[in-house]
């Protein structure tokens, strides 16, 4: 029996297990609230908590509660899904028994037709149990091989990096990750192939076209262009079974010395930029001290273009889930992500552009997070700002980033927007050498 437990009931406990800490809109059961009338900013406000995860970096799904009523669950900023409809509580634990979003950024949409305040008389149990797929293992014959790992999100999601850094280890395989996984390997590793997706040639430089074997894992379609893996031999292996794969290798292959890598080849451009400590600050310059001034349990978040181009090139994370600049270009990304990190007492360093800053959606989140009490820094990269030096800068950064103490950022003050004087223009040399970017470019 359910004891006198309804159906609201039984929807709160699931969206707990799949992460949901609150929801955005509307109330639902004992779930942690936030009243949002326009559902267009709750939505958005959903894809970003879900988007940016635990503080591990660890998947979960943000939770949009709409009339109709409509289930919004997002870890995707932008993302639809068609909807579908709900006419009993069975159907409900069919549909969130392994929905989109938890390891690959994703979204679904559940229009809630039925009576959530009827009683249950028992648990329902969904239907269909989870697919087991076959473990894979590749065999000892192919050390020889040149191996490259090509990683996305969802290894980050499902926390499978350290699955991911013992493969690399065994078999001496770098790892290129997609912007969507910043973190995986620390800067300065020989296994670190660096950050691919955002310019034409990452992929080429970070070694994809000189391996014999792509491992792939984890990916998230929206960052990477349909067609760049054809004619290549590629192994898809979902993130949790990693470790695994080179069950019978041993432990320890010799190390990826003289492997192209995004790193490699961008090195010689972005170090001066890097070094720069001048005004207007580079791009690069003011995206390294984001990863000198974050915390440890921190978040970086950005919204793309050119601000978010500059944060995912540039910042040099060790720690997964620490830096998020999504697939998708979806005004307020940054803001939505901020308020999040703030409810959460997460220490946050938002940025966005000129553009951004006065985007409509940017403007009415900042609106929305006075009103409720909710406090966060902006930081706007462009033209307009007063700043002396690069040390003016982490100056900001201090005043800005919030609490380190897992206290919420709440309380009376509206938050701030503070322009910083970045050149966001990008050198000739990285456009010569990496090619256009093509992050967040429309592919239909």
């Amino acid at each position: 029996m359910a004891d006198g437990r309804t159906v609201e009931d039984l929807l709160a406990a699931r969206l707990r297990r799949l992460g949901v800490r609150r929801t955005y809109g509307s109330a639902l059961g004992d779930l942690d609230h936030v009243p949002v009338d326009d559902p267009d900013l709750a939505v958005l406000l959903a894809d970003a908590d879900g988007r940016i995860g635990h503080v591990d970096g660890s998947g979960r799904l943000g939770a949009a509660t709409l009339a109709g009523p409509i289930l919004h669950l997002s870890s995707s900023p932008g993302g639809t899904a068609p909807l579908q409809t709900i006419g009993s509580a069975e159907e409900l634990v069919e549909a969130l028994a392994d929905p989109p979003g938890l390891s690959v950024p994703g979204t679904l949409a559940l229009h809630l037709d039925l009576d959530l305040h009827e009683p249950l008389d028992a648990e329902p149990v969904p239907e269909s149990g989870g697919d087991r797929s076959v473990v894979l293992l590749l065999d000892p014959s192919l050390a020889g091989m040149r191996i490259l790992v090509l990683a996305g999100p969802g290894v980050v999601r499902t926390y499978s990096h350290v699955g991911l850094r013992d493969l690399s280890r065994a078999a001496g395989a770098p790892i290129l990750a997609t912007y969507g996984a910043i973190g995986l390997e620390r800067w300065d590793s020989p296994y670190h192939a660096g950050v691919g997706g955002l310019q034409t040639r990452d992929l080429h430089l970070g070694g994809l076209d000189d391996a014999d074997l792509v491992i792939t894992t984890g990916l998230d379609p929206a960052e990477l262009s349909s067609g760049r893996l054809d004619r290549l031999v590629v192994q898809d292996v979902p993130p949790r079974q990693l470790g695994a794969l080179l069950r019978d290798w041993p432990a320890r292959g010799p190390e990826p010395q003289d492997r192209p890598s995004v790193r490699g080849a961008l090195g010689p451009v972005l170090a001066p930029l890097w070094e720069a400590d001048g005004a207007p600050l580079s791009g690069a310059r003011a995206a390294l001290h984001l990863a000198g001034a974050l915390p440890d349990d921190g978040v970086v978040v950005a919204d793309p273009g050119p601000a978010g181009f500059w944060v995912a090139r540039a910042t040099p994370s060790s720690f997964p889930g620490s830096v998020c600049v999504p697939a998708t270009a979806e005004p307020g990304f940054a803001a939505a992500a901020a308020v999040v990190a703030a409810l959460d007492g997460r220490p946050c360093l938002a940025v966005t552009d000129e553009a951004g800053a006065d985007h409509p959606v940017t403007r009415a989140l900042g609106d929305l997070a006075a009103g409720l009490g909710v406090r966060f820094g902006m930081q706007v990269w462009g033209a307009v700002g007063s700043m002396a030096s690069a040390d003016d800068h982490v100056e900001l950064l201090g005043e800005l980033i919030g609490p380190a103490d897992g206290t919420a950022t709440t309380g009376s003050a509206a938050p701030r927007f503070a322009p910083v004087p970045v050149d966001l223009s990008i050198p000739d040399e990285l456009i010569e050498r990496a090619g256009e970017v093509v992050a967040w470019v429309d592919r239909d």
